[in-house]
């Protein structure tokens, strides 16, 4: 009787099974020779280091960076300054200011100024493209703009100079004031509200409010960049996964941190609401 494929297939895979032979040894010593220890050695090195690694810090950003850099540089200080404050970003001048500044102009703009004319004397008035030039050279290098409010001021580069010696800050007094650390012992100041939100599971109240069906709610543009928000359970069948609406009550509207994030990479563009999209202003 002849066999069939099936049977015919399993018979020849289960004798070399049975009769497997072992693998060869291999004669001789297995120790490893120093050339091959020492590339050993270079390999784990790099595999594995008993020092802790060193993460390299963020270093500080400003407006004049590129977007993708601004994506994490957005703070707290410069949300609130947003607005209220005359800038957003904190200034500190430099110790050679001013031979910082001579040295940049003489270096980018020497076929617009005489040789024999002192820098600092440089009348600005006379034009104003080589005011323009000035200023933004200065101001890109430096970090730190000249707002409208003092450009009819800056008649000669001593002007500018004497205007980047001024520092500028980003917090308001009452900011200073609870940030600092020199203040009497019984004299507590809170820069910030306490909130209640429902994902505090690890707060004193547990994530329980004490008012159910009411709050979470924040009033005003600026706050609702800074603090979180709740869409309150009203009935009992709100804790229940498959009925509770967990989308954000201000979805898609301005003040929404993933909207705002994108506004504020693109100062020049507005957000519309109807369209939902930038257009550039």
């Amino acid at each position: 009787m002849r066999r069939s494929v099936v049977c015919y297939i399993r018979v020849k895979r289960f004798l070399p099974s049975i009769f497997q032979r072992s693998a060869p040894q291999i004669e001789g010593d297995q120790t490893m020779s120093k050339e091959q220890q020492e590339k050993l050695k270079g390999a784990l090195s790099k595999l594995r280091t008993d020092e802790p690694r060193m993460v390299p810090k963020k270093a500080e950003l400003s407006e004049f960076d590129s977007e993708t850099a601004l994506d994490d540089s957005i703070d707290m200080d410069s949300i609130r300054a947003r607005g209220f404050m005359k800038y957003r970003y904190n200034y500190e001048p430099p110790k050679d200011l001013e031979e910082r500044v001579r040295n940049l102009i003489t270096k980018e703009l020497t076929n617009e100024l005489d040789k024999e004319e002192d820098v600092m004397k440089v009348d600005l008035t006379r034009s104003t493209q080589l005011k323009f030039k000035i200023l933004d050279l200065i101001g890109k290098t430096l970090k730190h703009t000249v707002p409208n409010a003092e450009l009819h001021r800056m008649k000669r580069v001593e002007d500018v100079i004497e205007f980047y010696r001024r520092p500028t800050s980003n917090l308001t007094e009452y900011a200073k004031m609870a940030r600092d650390e020199t203040l009497p012992k019984n004299l507590h100041v809170m820069e910030h509200p306490v909130r209640f939100h429902p994902d505090d599971k690890d707060a004193y109240h547990g994530g329980v409010t004490a008012y159910p069906g009411s709050g979470g709610t924040v009033l005003g543009l600026r706050n609702k960049r800074l603090y979180r928000q709740f869409q309150p359970k009203k009935e009992w069948f709100d804790y229940e996964d498959q009925s509770f609406d967990y989308t954000r009550s201000d979805k898609d509207m301005p003040w929404d941190p993933e909207v705002a994030k994108r506004m504020d990479r693109y100062p020049s563009k507005k957000y519309i609401l109807d369209k939902k999209a930038f257009e550039r202003v």
